[in-house]
């Protein structure tokens, strides 16, 4: 009312030129517009606060893990574990049946497709990652577990730790990373020190991809010949063929055998082979990159993953890594076929490996039992686009 009577007031005053003219001070004429402002400013608020959020829950789960979290004093201090008594009892076991409180673990084999596969996890299914990433920027200096976006992954977070070396692992034990539940994935290179990071009420669950123990040392040939930044990178790597190359001390010999056996230095054993079968058997959830479509497909419903943000960019997303992958070698090398000479060189060098090897390929299958009863396609089923929301909720 105070406002259309300011606005009557200005009409008379223009319009009724031969009556007398209408005074209204303006004073009042300020004071009722900013009367109005305030009306209608607490109709919005009371408004909003009735209607029923647009958020979705799977959004609201995110943004939850996104906030701070306060590590309990009770949980900090704990040391890593000596090798002699290395366990994986902070990791469950295949058969047992998930938790909410459960955190996927993906186990980084060098030049195994790995690279790809974490591309997948976070732009792809835009999930928040705790790898080598988290400690850019200065976020090493952290004092409180938390996530932050990257500048060249904009669509998803990184958790503030270096889950991948030993040094990160203590950090991120100190700062209650698995306690906090921020991170969806947690990217570790050495499975039996990151044990260190769970316990009875919050464990891990290992999941890997393995290659081929005779291209897997092919592809980081070709890698170590241009990857100056690498420690072990040297010159003469470029001068080699790959069978002088497998017949050099820089072949790597039983690599899978000795970090699932935790066996680093001594001869390694047939009860070498034996320890590493059981963890695998155990403890790790199996992907090949011989089978990469079908790896994405079982990982996704092991531990349900679904489409949250656009659910039609994702699988783009995710098809366009499944096709050309990630990190490509700079140097092009033909794989060694069976009973080629280099073949021939480097099994010599891996035989334990490639036993496991062979265990491996047959578990891989043999998990499905894991997988009875979910649907094929399982990213998609009820999955939801929260850019799709107007407004966007996400």
């Amino acid at each position: 009312a105070l406002f259309q009577l300011s606005i009557s007031a200005r009409q008379n005053n223009t319009t009724n030129m031969g009556k007398k003219r209408m005074s209204v001070p303006r004073g009042f004429l300020l004071l009722s517009w900013l009367l109005f402002v305030a009306v209608v400013t607490v109709m919005k608020i009371i408004a909003n606060e009735q209607r029923p959020s647009a958020i979705s829950p799977e959004f609201a789960e995110v943004q939850a893990k996104n906030h701070l979290f306060d590590c309990p004093v009770s949980s900090k201090g704990s040391s890593l574990i000596p090798e002699s008594d290395a366990k994986l009892d902070g990791f469950k076991d295949n058969w047992t049946p998930p938790s909410p409180s459960d955190t996927p673990v993906f186990w980084h084999i060098p030049k195994s497709g790995g690279s790809s596969f974490k591309d997948m996890f976070s732009r792809c299914h835009r999930m928040v990652i705790a790898s080598e990433n988290g400690i850019r920027d200065g976020h090493d200096q952290d004092v409180r577990i938390g996530s932050f976006q990257t500048k060249d992954n904009p669509w998803a977070a990184v958790v503030n730790v270096d889950t991948t070396n030993v040094e990160g692992l203590q950090r991120a034990k100190n700062m209650c990373l698995a306690e906090s539940g921020i991170a969806e994935v947690i990217v570790v290179r050495h499975i039996f020190e990151s044990n260190i990071l769970f316990d009875s009420t919050h464990q891990g669950r290992l999941f890997t991809v393995f290659r081929h123990p005779v291209d897997r040392a092919a592809s980081l040939f070709a890698y170590l010949q241009y990857a100056k930044w690498e420690k072990t990178y040297n010159p003469e790597f470029a001068k080699m063929t790959i069978e002088e190359f497998a017949q050099s001390p820089y072949i790597e010999g039983n690599w899978l055998v000795r970090f699932l056996s935790n066996e680093h230095k001594s001869v390694l054993t047939e009860v070498n082979l034996l320890a590493a079968k059981k963890v695998v058997r155990e403890k790790i959830f199996i992907g090949l990159l011989s089978e990469t479509n079908e790896t994405m497909d079982k990982f996704e419903k092991f531990f349900g993953w679904k489409y949250r943000v656009n659910p039609v960019a994702q699988e783009k997303c995710r098809k366009e890594f499944l096709d050309n992958g990630s990190n490509v070698n700079g140097v092009a090398i033909e794989k060694p076929k069976p009973g080629s000479k280099a073949y021939n060189l480097i099994s010599s060098q891996n035989l334990w490996d490639l036993q496991l090897y062979e265990y491996i390929e047959h578990l891989f299958w043999d998990q499905d039992k894991y997988l009875r009863g979910v649907p094929d396609d399982y990213r998609l089923k009820d999955a939801t686009c929260c850019t799709c929301n107007d407004p966007p909720t996400c």
